[in-house]
Protein backbone atom coordinates (compact mmCIF):
# COMPACT_ATOMS: atom_id res chain seq x y z
CA UNK A 1 0.00 0.00 0.00
CA UNK A 2 2.54 2.50 0.99
CA UNK A 3 4.44 1.93 -2.71
CA UNK A 4 0.76 2.64 -4.48
CA UNK A 5 0.73 5.97 -2.91
CA UNK A 6 4.09 6.85 -3.47
CA UNK A 7 3.90 5.68 -7.26
CA UNK A 8 0.32 8.26 -7.43
CA UNK A 9 2.21 10.93 -5.07
CA UNK A 10 4.65 11.12 -8.01
CA UNK A 11 2.35 10.81 -10.57
CA UNK A 12 0.42 13.82 -8.90
CA UNK A 13 3.69 15.70 -8.55
CA UNK A 14 4.48 15.13 -11.91
CA UNK A 15 1.33 16.51 -13.66
CA UNK A 16 1.09 19.22 -11.08
CA UNK A 17 4.67 20.55 -12.18
CA UNK A 18 3.34 20.17 -15.94
CA UNK A 19 0.13 21.96 -15.25
CA UNK A 20 2.58 24.93 -13.85
CA UNK A 21 5.63 24.66 -16.07
CA UNK A 22 5.18 22.83 -19.30
CA UNK A 23 1.23 23.82 -20.48
CA UNK A 24 2.56 22.96 -24.30
CA UNK A 25 3.40 19.28 -22.89
CA UNK A 26 -0.17 19.32 -21.22
CA UNK A 27 -1.94 20.72 -24.55
CA UNK A 28 -0.36 17.53 -26.36
CA UNK A 29 -1.47 15.18 -23.73
CA UNK A 30 -5.34 16.88 -24.15
CA UNK A 31 -5.09 16.59 -27.91
CA UNK A 32 -4.74 12.85 -27.06
CA UNK A 33 -6.87 12.53 -24.30
CA UNK A 34 -9.82 15.34 -25.56
CA UNK A 35 -12.81 12.88 -24.96
CA UNK A 36 -11.92 11.80 -21.21
CA UNK A 37 -10.04 13.25 -19.25
CA UNK A 38 -9.01 16.96 -19.77
CA UNK A 39 -10.55 20.28 -21.68
CA UNK A 40 -8.83 23.70 -22.90
CA UNK A 41 -10.20 25.83 -20.49
CA UNK A 42 -8.98 22.95 -17.63
CA UNK A 43 -5.65 23.80 -18.87
CA UNK A 44 -5.54 27.69 -20.14
CA UNK A 45 -7.68 28.93 -17.46
CA UNK A 46 -7.71 26.87 -14.53
CA UNK A 47 -3.98 25.95 -14.68
CA UNK A 48 -2.51 27.34 -12.02
CA UNK A 49 -5.02 26.16 -9.11
CA UNK A 50 -5.24 22.72 -10.93
CA UNK A 51 -1.18 22.19 -11.05
CA UNK A 52 -1.24 23.30 -7.47
CA UNK A 53 -3.86 21.04 -5.97
CA UNK A 54 -2.08 18.16 -7.96
CA UNK A 55 1.43 19.08 -6.56
CA UNK A 56 0.06 19.63 -3.20
CA UNK A 57 -1.90 16.31 -3.47
CA UNK A 58 1.26 14.35 -4.68
CA UNK A 59 3.54 16.23 -1.69
CA UNK A 60 0.94 15.02 0.45
CA UNK A 61 0.99 11.59 -0.74
CA UNK A 62 4.43 11.19 -1.01
CA UNK A 63 5.01 11.91 2.73
CA UNK A 64 2.18 9.54 4.15
CA UNK A 65 4.06 6.93 2.02
CA UNK A 66 7.24 7.65 3.37
CA UNK A 67 6.04 7.84 6.90
CA UNK A 68 4.22 4.43 6.60
CA UNK A 69 7.30 2.61 4.89
CA UNK A 70 9.54 4.22 8.10
CA UNK A 71 7.13 2.74 10.57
Amino acid sequence: MPLLLLSIGFLFIALGCAYLFQKDTILRINAFMREKVFRDSYVLLEGKRLGGMLTLAGVVLVALATLRLLR
